[in-house]
């Protein structure tokens, strides 16, 4: 499977189209890779699942794959917790009727975060070890610090006893969720691994 990193660079640990290991016929990258159709066509893609803050006219170009986008920037603030059900599901039914590329801009947080978040609801894995599975094919990944925030309350909520307590474990993380700047992000996050 070598030929889908084509056009990539070794020592950025990103290819056009990188396969995510042990999960069919799933694919990461960036926007760029959907350019690259004969990659597109040779990895067999024919659902495209986009994360990215803008429309870059994927409808009109890319008309013959099913498309799903979500408008996100990449944001620890922003909330991409709310579409992790819909994109599950839209990735195993892409997964059931050909390949899937999973893209945002680069290909590192945003659709990487989409990625894991499906690793564990499909595999019952830990969004830790979702995120290393992830990491064997595209190295670079790596969710921002509020993405990775609410893949531990995704896997909290998979692990509820049932739909109403999943709900409500989503509803407390709504209201009490920390927001700020990407530097304080940082403190935060350092502050907690000192508490540990």
């Amino acid at each position: 499977m070598s030929y889908f990193l084509h056009g990539s660079s070794g020592h950025t640990g990103m290819g056009w189209v990188d396969l995510v290991p042990r999960a069919g016929k799933l694919y990461i990258g960036g926007l760029y890779a959907l350019y690259q159709t004969d990659l597109i066509k040779a990895a067999g893609i024919t659902y495209v699942l986009s994360v990215i803050d803008y429309d870059p006219l994927l409808q009109q170009k890319f008309a013959h794959l099913k498309h799903y986008h979500i408008r996100a920037e990449d944001d620890p603030n922003g909330n991409l917790l709310q579409h992790f059900s819909a994109t599950n599901k839209y990735i195993d039914e892409g997964l059931k009727n050909g390949g899937v590329f999973v893209h945002c801009a680069m290909g590192k947080s945003r659709s990487a975060t989409l990625i894991v978040a499906f690793l564990m609801w499909k595999y019952k894995v830990t969004w830790e070890q979702a995120l290393e599975q992830l990491c064997e094919g595209r190295p670079v990944c790596d969710p921002n610090l509020g993405f990775k925030e609410q893949l531990q309350v995704h896997q909290n909520m998979l692990n509820a006893r049932d739909k109403e307590e999943a709900g409500k474990i989503y509803q407390k993380w709504l209201k009490d969720r920390f927001k700020g700047e990407w530097w304080e992000w940082d403190a935060r996050h350092k502050r907690l691994k000192a508490s540990l």
